[in-house]
């Protein structure tokens, strides 16, 4: 008999630019057979992709730290997407190197993993996992 667990995602950023991204968290939520059972999800969207804006806006508009539960459950699935809407003012690659999010997983409130992430500057990333 599959026993359900809850898993929690935290992600975390001390970037002085993590303005510049929006941030989609969401959680697929599966049964022992499979089956999705539930789907989560969370986001920060701080401006239009585009926007191209000249600095930061109020702080109160954007988090350096994003949660995302799943629901009771076999395995959850968890997709992270990380996208600029404002590309950096610097121009050359070399002045503009990736920065790290923190990234920490949950089982049952028992914490399992702590992990650095490096995001690219100009292209964001986004990436999957999978916790059983």
């Amino acid at each position: 008999m599959a026993t359900n667990k809850v898993f929690r995602v935290e992600l975390q950023c001390t970037y002085k630019e993590w303005w510049r991204y929006n941030v989609e968290l969401q959680c697929g939520s599966f049964d022992a057979d499979g089956q999705r059972v539930g789907f989560t999800t969370t986001r920060q969207t701080v401006a239009e992709i585009g926007a191209n804006l000249p600095s930061a806006p109020d702080k109160t508009s954007y988090k350096k730290q994003l949660l995302l539960e799943s629901v009771p459950c076999h395995e959850a699935r968890f997709l992270i997407y990380i996208i600029p809407h404002t590309l950096p003012k610097e121009r050359r690659l070399e002045q503009t190197p990736p920065f790290d999010i923190k990234l920490r997983t949950w089982c049952d409130g028992a914490e399992i993993a702590t992990e650095n992430r490096a995001v690219n500057q100009w292209s964001g990333t986004s990436f999957e996992i999978t916790l059983k």
